[in-house]
């Protein structure tokens, strides 16, 4: 056997047993917390049943539209509930995704040179403990962090001296960044960044030193956009013309926005001590007056569209009149994104043991991924690392005002992955 032959062995010898480490691990967590799987807490499912029973995207149990989630996840979940169990979909899609990442970070890690370590990327994603542990939930997680990945490896696939290959690429690039964000809408601030990195670039007469740039004479995001409308005008167009309005995102980001910044949750968790949780029943409380409030308000029929302006211009009212207790409320939520062990429901039904672990497992990634940022930040070649950098800000960026907590860095974790791994000498 020749040295190609050899190393396209250990390739995929090396391939296999991430993927099978990733499938053993999900398996394993749907095997322990089965229930799980259609314990519906974002209402994913009540909207699926609608789409699979033919009321289309409306709120659960009735046949009211509704834009209150974004539209991808309910969507897979409805396709597949026409002639699958709840359980069974949302545990395939969860697992299907989850595997797919773990084989895109390979793909990401060839891409930057990462020879056999490219595999240890692929291993820390396949058992980190936050992609592990939703995948037994019907929740966003693993498929949102499935088409980050794809996005981050579509935009590495995108420098090309072929017009038309070019252009293919990008319109491909615009599609996949399309489902990411009816995935979670929270992404868009990825193109905002990329817009303002290109007009920057435009003000200082160097586009022709940019190794990325467009064959054509369009700049190369004008054919991504183009790719990224096609996938998410049917959403914009159906908001319009159910709730006059061309809603591009959802109707849940006034609420979401409210929940983070208000005086309970200033009062009950950001002033007190590291580690307090919103206790159940204080929520359930707030949320009851704030019903109160908004129908004394608004009235007893206020549309979607209405209260969640209310819910952001309440946000909005809290935020500019304490500065002081935003500011705090900042600080929580970025110590929540990055904390090294999750809090609230997660850690409901895990041991000290299971939780030191996690701790541990967080505290080494998190740290070689930073020593790895501040490495390629210093290095030659880091514009080859702009799509990771774009990813990871975009995420703190939202998260420095929206509602935080530590599963929401999910998305970011093949990221991660690969920048722990510049930590890792080469010869090693």
């Amino acid at each position: 056997m020749d040295a190609s032959g050899k190393h396209s062995r250990v390739d995929a010898i090396g391939m296999m047993a991430c993927l099978a480490i990733a499938l053993g691990l999900r398996l394993a967590v749907i095997a322990i917390r089965p229930n799980e799987l259609t314990v519906d807490r974002d209402a994913y499912l009540g909207i699926a049943t609608g789409v699979a029973e033919g009321r289309g995207f409306s709120s659960p149990g009735s046949s009211q539209a509704t834009a209150f989630r974004p539209p991808l996840y309910p969507m897979c979940l409805g396709a597949g509930l026409t002639c699958l169990q709840p359980s069974v979909v949302v545990g395939g899609i969860n697992i299907i995704a989850g595997l797919l990442t773990v084989w895109l970070t390979a793909r990401l890690g060839c891409s930057l040179n990462f020879g056999p370590r490219r595999f240890l990327a692929a291993l820390i994603v396949a058992v980190d403990p936050l992609l592990a542990w939703y995948t037994c939930q019907p929740m966003t997680e693993s498929i949102c962090t499935f088409l980050a990945t794809f996005w981050l490896w579509s935009m590495m696939a995108l420098p090309s001296g072929n017009r038309h290959e070019y252009l293919i690429k990008r319109i491909l690039n615009g599609i996949i960044f399309g489902l990411l964000v009816l995935c979670r809408p929270t992404f868009w601030l990825i193109a905002a960044l990329y817009l303002l990195a290109w007009f920057t670039t435009l003000r200082r007469h160097d586009v022709e030193d940019q190794p990325s740039r467009s064959p054509t004479f369009l700049p190369g995001w004008v054919w991504s956009l183009t790719g990224t409308l096609c996938v998410v005008a049917p959403w914009l167009i159906r908001n319009w013309i159910v709730f006059g309005v061309p809603i591009l995102t959802t109707t849940h980001g006034g609420y979401t926005l409210l929940l983070g910044n208000n005086p309970v949750f200033y009062q009950e968790v950001v002033e007190q001590q590291w580690g307090t949780v919103w206790q159940h029943d204080s929520l359930l409380n707030w949320q009851t007056e704030l019903e109160s409030k908004i129908e004394k308000d608004l009235g007893p029929h206020a549309t979607e569209v209405q209260r969640d302006r209310w819910y952001s211009n309440q946000a909005k009212r809290y935020m500019l009149a304490t500065p002081r207790q935003f500011a705090a409320a900042i600080v929580h939520r970025v110590r929540s994104l990055w904390n090294i062990i999750p809090q609230g429901d997660a850690t409901d039904h895990a041991g000290g043991w299971a939780m030191s672990a996690v701790g541990w497992f967080y505290s080494l990634i998190l740290t070689a991924g930073l020593i790895g940022i501040v490495t390629i930040s210093c290095s030659s070649d880091r514009h080859k690392w702009l799509p990771l950098f774009v990813l990871i800000v975009s995420v703190q960026l939202a998260h420095l005002f929206y509602w935080t907590n530590t599963r929401m860095r999910a998305p970011l974790t093949p990221a991660i992955a690969l920048f722990a791994i510049v930590a890792i000498p080469r010869k090693s």
